[in-house]
Parts: C-alpha cells; sequence; structure tokens
C-alpha cells in the first residue's frame, strides 16, 4: 500500500478493531457467566483499556512512533481476551504493522 491507502486502511482497521473490543466486552459481559467478580473486571479492563488505547493513538496522535507504540499496545491488551478466537490475533498483526509503516514513513530521515 502507498500513500493515503495505508493512512486509510490503519485508521479503517483500528477503528474496526476497536469497535470489536468494545462490543466483546460488552457482550461478555452480558452473555458470559463468570465465576467471580475479578474476572469479570479484568475482562472488561484488558478489552476497554485497548480499544481506548488505539483510538488515541489513532485519532489524538499524528502518525509517529509514540502513535504507533499506542495503538500496538492497545491491540495486545486487547487482543490477550481474544486470542482463542484466530481472527483477532490476525487483525492484531496487521494493525501493528500498518501503525509501525505509517510511523517510519512519517519519521524524519537523520
Amino acid at each position: 500500500m502507498s500513500g493515503d491507502g495505508l493512512v486509510s486502511a490503519t485508521k479503517f482497521l483500528v477503528l474496526a478493531l476497536s469497535l470489536l473490543y468494545v462490543v466483546g466486552a460488552l457482550g461478555g459481559a452480558v452473555v458470559a457467566n463468570y465465576g467471580t467478580t475479578r474476572d469479570l473486571v479484568l475482562w472488561l479492563s484488558f478489552l476497554l483499556v485497548g480499544a481506548a488505547l488505539m483510538l488515541v493513538g489513532q485519532l489524538a496522535l499524528p502518525p509517529s512512533g509514540r502513535s504507533a507504540l499506542l495503538v500496538s499496545l492497545g491491540a495486545v491488551l486487547g487482543g490477550l481476551p481474544l486470542f482463542w478466537t484466530l481472527v483477532v490475533p490476525i487483525a492484531v498483526a496487521a494493525v501493528i504493522a500498518c501503525s509501525v509503516a505509517l510511523a517510519r514513513r512519517a519519521a524524519p530521515a537523520a
């Protein structure tokens, strides 16, 4: 991907994965039967904090190393409770690769 295509694809992937994390948090809180309150709090924390970090990294910061770090950290954090789905780890890898590629492209040449 080049130019504007990478920017729009990354933005779409980050927004879609963030939405998936929020829906997963809400759906898990409503449908799943957790043994303890701790399990529910961990589930919600991982997914919602991961979605928030990705959104802040994508929407509030320009493409840079800090932005890529926040997006990558949020993707991994939110992906931990959903690793068993096999689709989420692939999406996490795509989001990380795209955000790092954008950060490298935006970095000033030394």
